[in-house]
């Protein structure tokens, strides 16, 4: 009994915090593909994470790299011939050439230690 009175309480607390703080946890909507973003990161070390979503072609909603650290992102578009051209911190897009064409993709802040880049291949 007492377990599962334990386990109830556990569960009133989530739920508690879940609607104090869902304008923060929502703020990008679903926030699960930005949790394993966010856990790859973490625990593979990696420096840039697709994050995955249902919104873009492909599955993919955006790049998630650690807060103002472009170079990841920018080393992946070189991979694929783009060249950079500059950081726009005012519009907060980074822009890009490649032959006649040019690509401004934006980015944002998601709390203080990410940033989300909204590039979708």
């Amino acid at each position: 009994m007492t377990f599962f009175i334990i386990i109830l309480l556990i569960f009133i607390l989530l739920s508690i915090f879940n609607i104090q703080k869902r304008d923060v946890i929502f703020q990008e909507g679903n926030p699960i593909p930005l949790a394993v973003a966010i856990s790859k990161m973490i625990f593979q070390d990696k420096e840039i994470t697709e994050v995955k979503g249902t919104e873009e072609v492909g599955g993919i909603y955006g790049y998630l790299v650690k807060r103002g650290e472009m170079k990841p992102f920018i080393k992946m578009m070189e991979k694929e011939g783009w060249d950079f051209v500059e950081r726009n911190e005012i519009t907060n897009a980074l822009v890009f050439e490649k032959g006649n064409g040019t690509t401004s993709i934006g980015y944002q802040y998601y709390t203080r230690y990410y940033t989300i880049i909204y590039y979708s291949p």
